[in-house]
């Protein structure tokens, strides 16, 4: 009996219209899965660049905010190119942009760069009116 439930759940999806559920689909997204190896792999090389005394082991963390950020821009990129993987990413812009520019104030020098983070708001705003607007 409890293998009969799942199917009913994907009739009653297939008889609302929506095919394959939306659950189902989002598990299926490739798209998460490269970001997470976009970042597990700037981690590697930061960690490696410390190590061979590139970058001083106290600052790998400044990159890997950049690295972060730059992932979630590309993430953000990626599925507004795509429309099998469109959803709601303002939110994931918004922390990317925050991100890179909080690594670049902590690489440069905090006390003169923090003022990125605010046109990194400023920047959101605009490209939230351009881009992530709501079109019909």
């Amino acid at each position: 009996m409890a293998e009969e439930q799942p199917e009913g759940r994907e009739r009653r999806r297939d008889e609302k219209g929506g095919g394959e559920g939306m659950e189902e689909k989002w598990r299926r997204d490739p798209i998460s899965g490269v970001v997470f190896g976009l970042i597990v792999l700037a981690l590697g090389v930061l960690l490696t660049l410390a190590a061979r005394s590139v970058i001083s082991w106290d600052d790998w963390w400044k990159y890997f905010l950049i690295g972060i950020g730059v992932a979630f821009l590309i993430e953000v990129l990626i599925r507004r190119l795509k429309p099998a993987y469109r959803r709601p990413m303002f939110g994931r812009f918004v922390t990317g942009l925050i991100l890179i520019c909080l690594g670049v104030a902590f690489v440069g020098g905090f006390g003169t760069w923090w003022p990125l983070i605010i046109v990194a708001i400023a920047v959101a705003i605009l490209v939230r009116l351009v881009l992530f607007r709501k079109t019909g």
